[in-house]
């Protein structure tokens, strides 16, 4: 049978009883606190009997407690729920079974109370099923509960007993606007909640591609570092600067003889050289070019020598400026004199020469007639 409300608070069906105290009552911290000092002494198997003495002393103490929570003349009565919220997590399961419909509904009332101060998640579902409770006061202790250790998936059952549920408590208060209000605050919690995940979840993202963007870097650098192994870089080229060269002599420009009827003489061959040319080698020291005449002219170029070549010295001008030369061995392979006899002029700028070349005078060009 359903319990009528009490037409008075909690505090006031408790009367002259809730100053009442119990002089012969046994203090829990003060116990607690002797229980230890005497088992620092014990040895093991002495420590296991204390142990378990102890939770038999334990198991008496909550069930006294319970009693007098739902007994307003138990001498314990007023200070049942300070008690049971002392000793916190082990007083859980006796309070959640005090929440049961077959007990008054006192007891249930206060079990709420004690299971609000103390907070443990465990209560959660059980006072979520005393919002079904027969009794007014016991669901608006219920409620305010849950406004402590409610979660999720309290949320419904408030909405749906801030929207049914039109009872008052025995001193007054309202059922449905109670669950209003505990309502808002748990949906205030949940979404301070929600934005705070999705903050952590976008300053973790931030964290990972800034990560990310390190980690591509150094692979990048490290990519690099690798494809330099084993590299040989090329040795610079130095192209030495064109030379001043002076203007060519009167006396190497001989006068164009006056052209008559007759046919010009042949020109004479040039005198052999009696000395063997293999003997007489030099080195190039700057790359150049090889030309047919010993004069610099934008037309007489017929080849090409590189820096460390050797050549064979055939010739020298009179004025030591000009060398006849052909390729000798070793010569790189871009090098080349393109004459008939493979032989040009080279700057001796641009050569090491031995020092016994003979001197020749370079045929004079032929009139044109």
């Amino acid at each position: 049978m359903t319990q009528p409300d009490d037409p008075k608070k909690p505090d006031d069906v408790n009367g002259s009883s809730a100053d009442a105290t119990d002089d012969g009552a046994t203090d829990a911290p003060a116990t607690a606190r002797g229980m230890v000092q005497v088992t620092r002494t014990l040895t093991t198997p002495d420590r296991r009997v204390s142990a378990n003495i102890a939770n038999a002393a334990l198991r008496q103490r909550l069930m006294t407690l319970i009693d007098a929570l739902g007994d307003p003349g138990h001498p314990l009565h007023a200070r049942a729920v300070d008690d049971l919220t002392a000793l916190g997590e082990p007083a859980v399961p006796a309070l959640i079974e005090a929440l049961r419909t077959h007990e008054p509904w006192l007891l249930a009332y206060r079990a709420t109370e004690a299971l609000g101060q103390i907070g443990d998640g465990r209560a959660a579902g059980p006072l979520v099923e005393a919002l079904r409770h027969p009794n007014s006061n016991v669901r608006w202790g219920a409620i305010r509960a849950l406004a402590t250790v409610g979660d999720a998936r309290a949320l419904l059952e408030l909405r749906r007993v801030a929207r049914t549920d039109r009872s008052k408590t025995s001193w007054g208060e309202s059922v449905g606007d109670t669950a209003r209000v505990v309502l808002e605050q748990m949906q205030s919690r949940t979404l301070l909640a929600r934005v705070a995940e999705l903050v952590k979840t976008a300053i973790a993202c931030v964290l990972m591609l800034v990560s990310l963007i390190f980690a591509w870097s150094v692979l990048t650098e490290l990519r690099d570092e690798l494809s330099q192994v084993g590299r040989v870089e090329p040795a610079p080229v130095i192209i030495a600067p064109p030379m001043r060269t002076t203007a060519p002599q009167a006396a190497l420009t001989p006068p164009t003889p006056v052209q008559t009827p007759t046919a010009p003489p042949a020109p004479s061959p040039p005198t052999p050289v009696p000395v063997n040319p293999s003997e007489r080698t030099g080195i190039v020291v700057t790359s150049g070019n090889v030309r047919a005449t010993p004069a610099r002219l934008p037309d007489n170029v017929i080849g090409s020598v590189t820096a460390g070549d050797t050549l064979v010295f055939l010739g020298v001008t009179p004025d030591g400026a000009w060398y006849r030369v052909q390729l000798g061995s070793p010569t790189a392979p871009s090098s080349q004199i393109r004459s008939v006899d493979g032989s040009g002029w080279i700057s001796a700028s641009l050569v090491t020469a031995p020092a016994d070349v003979p001197v020749e005078t370079p045929p004079l060009p032929t009139p044109t007639p």
